[in-house]
């Protein structure tokens, strides 16, 4: 019996396509072994949407195509911030498709790749908030009983605001569906041992196949390569099964040999050795990463730190501040990234932002501020010369307390300081 289905250059959902009535098939944002995606518009609503339709030579492929539903319905059970929204599920001419939220944005893998191009590591604090993010889509995935089976930088999405979500679910496993068969599928580089050796575990260990990816995944983002790599998949396999991680102190002086701990308990070979939740993994790396920093003592002055590009600037809003405010020692940053780690080692009362930074702007910088539990409550004033209401949205979902805008008087800075600084007095 011959295939009716047939599809263009495009793939099988052709430009400008309307589907079901409702979504306007725009363009192509990528395409995968599995399946195509597609930017379109949701009409009715006018806002964005991303459609995943099966790839062509895949739809005939009965198991494949329930797979794909399945991926379609596991997405759509899990209501989180961090996991990608399902809409809708449909039927083009035979090409099943699922219609999703629309994250513009970039994957980590592709920040990987291009912090690996400039020969740097990313920044140990953006990587935990990447980390924690994740950590708590999986963690709704998993109290679904869904194990997603293929968690990779890949299948993360950094959108805006710093929102990190996964996505992806193509190789989920229900526990409660399960018909006792094991399957070797997933991404050889980040799969788990007893996946490989296709072991039947009891229920509660099947999620620590996903705290074993996001392990490799951790490693990777630290050191810029994944702990198990070979000529060969045999090889890559084999390597997950037998060899043990090289620290990644070897690559990272910058870290403490904790995080080389932390990192061996989520890659042990023992599903019952890992740590039992992804966000258990993330909180014991997150409280390595705090023994390896030397904070100074607290002398109870008050510490303000201002984050600017301009030297110059920097000066004028740094004498103001020490007018206003004599025993406060006042700190300087000119980038993002600067402005994060004095953050981090020494703790300020308050901070005072450049929307436009190098290296990591203020969005970033706010949003890897609230990723932390210990900088989530600081308190933030951005200062920015223009400003859109999607920024200004974005920031005060951040919580960023107050926005001033460019030139700012500097009676008015110091009092805006001080009135973060110095709640008013209750009678």
């Amino acid at each position: 019996m011959t295939d009716k289905r047939s599809s263009s250059k495009d793939g099988p959902l052709p430009i400008g396509q309307l589907l079901d009535g409702k979504y306007r098939v725009r363009r192509v944002l990528g395409r995968g072994s599995m399946g195509i995606v597609y930017l379109g518009t949701d009409i009715a609503l006018e806002r964005d949407i991303a459609i995943k339709v099966l790839a062509p030579h895949y739809a005939a492929d009965e198991k494949i195509a329930s797979r794909f539903r399945r991926e379609a319905v596991a997405m759509a059970s899990v209501r989180n911030e961090h996991v990608v929204q399902i809409f809708s599920y449909g039927d083009h001419e035979g090409f099943p498709y699922f219609v999703m939220e629309y994250i513009p944005g970039y994957t980590v893998a592709s920040l990987l790749e291009s912090a690996n191009q400039r020969g740097e590591h990313l920044y140990l604090d953006v990587i935990l908030g990447i980390l924690r993010q994740v950590a708590k889509g999986l963690e709704a995935v998993h109290a679904r009983g869904i194990v997603h089976r293929d968690v990779k930088p890949s299948n993360m999405l950094v959108g805006p605001g710093f929102r990190v979500a996964i996505t992806d679910f193509g190789l989920v496993e229900t526990v409660e569906d399960d018909d006792g068969k094991r399957d070797l599928a997933g991404t050889p580089l980040y799969l788990a041992p007893e996946l490989i050796r296709r072991e039947d575990i009891p229920d509660e260990l099947r999620s620590r196949a996903d705290v074993y990816a996001l392990g490799v995944s951790a490693y990777e983002m630290l050191t810029g390569d994944v702990p198990f790599d070979g000529a060969t998949v045999k090889e890559i396999l084999r390597r997950h099964l037998k060899q043990s991680p090289t620290p990644v102190t070897v690559f990272r002086s910058d870290l403490p040999s904790s995080v080389d701990h932390v990192l061996n308990k989520a890659l042990s070979k023992d599903p019952a050795e890992r740590f039992v939740t992804c966000m258990d993994f993330i909180g014991a790396l997150t409280g390595a990463r705090r023994e390896g920093t030397d904070i100074p003592p607290r002398t109870g002055d008050t510490r303000i730190l201002v984050a600017h590009k301009e030297e110059q600037t920097q000066t004028i809003y740094r004498t103001a501040l020490k007018v206003g405010f004599p025993y406060a020692t006042i700190m300087t940053a000119a980038d993002g990234v600067s402005a994060l780690e004095i953050t981090k080692t020494m703790h300020p009362d308050l901070l005072l932002v450049d929307l436009d930074l190098p290296e990591m702007n203020g969005l970033e910088l706010c949003a890897s501020l609230r990723g932390d539990e210990l900088t989530a409550e600081l308190p933030v004033l951005v200062i920015a010369s223009t400003m859109t209401g999607e920024t200004r949205e974005l920031l005060r979902s951040l919580g960023v307390r107050e926005i001033l805008r460019t030139p700012i008087e500097l009676s008015h800075l110091v009092n805006r300081a001080r009135h973060h600084l110095e709640p008013p007095v209750v009678e």
